[in-house]
């Protein structure tokens, strides 16, 4: 059955338009076309042929083309279609040269779905071998996943080059007409709002702590505005936390009553923290609150670059997500991660490099955090050297901020009305840089952070 899915009429139609017009060459490149996609083996070898002669300078024509290809089995392949004379004719062909794109994109959509085709029968193979039963389950899907992200790759134009200038007065004057001191998400901590300009389109924003320091409370403060106060859609990744845990510590935030009662059920019962009726009529508003937000949560703790792209992929087409939050960037813990494999630096900048991408691909900021390492753990002074792991954190990071105590002589110096935590913004792109540390204040009982 295999056979049958080819597409010669679109690959003879866009080799006959570059025989025609050898720069169309070019075109088809940017559109992300290469021998490898073309599922008849004639074409193939004429296509790199004339791929070949392009870069040297010369006109690929029939004859060159032949003369170019030594190959014996290509040869052969090519002579079954009628040799000289099958690229002489598809030079008479009368193609339409607007149709080009279109071409393009069924000839990859052919590679796609024959390359799917294989991987199904391959897989029904391996699924029935002695060798599928020493696998868990999530190195079978993980397998599978790889294969599946291969193509995706191969297939997928994801980077268009872009002619500057092209839409931006209309962008420009779209601005005009909402002027805002702002122009990304907005946490809602006024002044890291300010320096930061918000987190746009493409940003990979890291936040950088030691362990219990609340790199994970800043970023479900920052997820839940989003969602549950913004209304925006946001996609939480999590490797610690479960669902219910997230839930639990979401309605103390909104309801201010400590994580421990909502925990344990005291909420219903009269305490120093409120009445029992307080308390359950708070509770009640916010699950309402919860109920509506768009806010979609995963617990996650054998994560994989794989998975995090397909499912930040399903939910931005799904749901239109606005923000994807990952808790928190460290080596997987699946045994079926090609990362194991890596050093512990090559596997973290790996898969900051996995968050970067997506945030350009899906056109959203993407938030995560990082731990700090043990140099200097009580120093206010944090640059690189204080970043755990990979140099390519900090290289892929657009903004990279540093979360630490204060010392007990820091809040004594400074009052405790500016808070027990602070906020390094150490380095940023389209951003404010040498900015003051921001005061924080993290509150233990309800597990929830603000700037103060």
């Amino acid at each position: 059955m295999v056979h049958i899915i080819n597409n010669p009429t679109s690959e003879r139609s866009l080799l006959s338009l570059c025989l025609n017009n050898a720069d169309l060459l070019v075109e088809v490149e940017g559109a992300e076309v290469f021998s490898q996609h073309f599922t008849i083996p004639a074409h193939r070898h004429i296509f790199t042929a004339m791929m070949y002669l392009y870069s040297k300078g010369i006109t690929p024509t029939p004859i060159s083309i032949i003369e170019v290809i030594t190959d014996k089995k290509a040869k052969e392949e090519i002579e079954e279609f009628g040799g000289l004379s099958y690229i002489e004719d598809m030079t008479l062909m009368d193609i339409d040269k607007s149709n080009l794109k279109i071409f393009c994109q069924k000839i990859k959509q052919t590679y796609a779905r024959k390359e799917i085709y294989d991987i199904c029968e391959s897989t029904k193979n391996f699924m029935l071998s002695d060798e599928s039963e020493t696998l868990n389950p999530s190195e079978l899907v993980g397998m599978v996943e790889s294969k599946i992200t291969e193509i995706a790759c191969n297939t997928v134009n994801e980077n268009g080059v872009h002619k500057m200038g092209t839409g931006l007065k209309e962008r420009l004057e779209e601005r005009a007409k909402r002027p805002t001191l702002v122009a990304g998400l907005e946490v809602g901590w006024e002044i890291c709002d300010r320096v930061t300009n918000g987190g746009q389109a493409g940003d990979l924003i890291i936040v950088c702590a030691r362990a219990k320091m609340g790199k994970s409370v800043v970023l479900t403060t920052w997820a839940k505005k989003f969602s549950v106060e913004d209304e925006l859609p946001v996609l939480y990744i999590d490797t610690e936390m479960t669902s219910e845990e997230q839930e639990d510590r979401i309605v103390s935030m909104i309801t201010k009553i400590p994580v421990h009662e909502i925990v344990t059920g005291l909420f219903a019962i009269d305490t120093e923290e409120g009445t029992a009726k307080e308390k359950i009529a708070k509770i009640k508003d916010a699950i309402d609150l919860i109920n509506k937000s768009p806010y979609y949560h995963v617990y996650m703790p054998n994560f994989s670059s794989e998975k995090v792209v397909s499912l930040a992929k399903q939910y931005k087409s799904k749901y239109n997500i606005q923000a994807l939050f990952f808790d928190y960037i460290k080596v997987p813990a699946s045994g079926s991660s090609t990362l194991n494999s890596m050093k512990e630096y090559q596997a973290l900048g790996f898969f900051t490099s996995t968050l970067k991408d997506l945030a350009g691909i899906l056109k959203i900021p993407v938030y995560s955090a990082v731990q700090e390492n043990r140099n200097d753990e009580k120093g206010t002074e944090k640059g690189a050297g204080n970043v755990a792991g990979s140099d390519r954190i900090l290289q892929l990071a657009t903004k990279l901020m540093f979360l630490y105590a204060k010392t007990d002589e820091q809040i004594a110096r400074d009052s405790v009305l500016l808070g027990n935590r602070q906020l390094k913004i150490a380095y940023q792109r389209n951003g404010e840089s040498d900015v003051a540390p921001i005061n924080l204040q993290f509150d233990n009982k309800i597990v929830t952070i603000k700037e103060v």
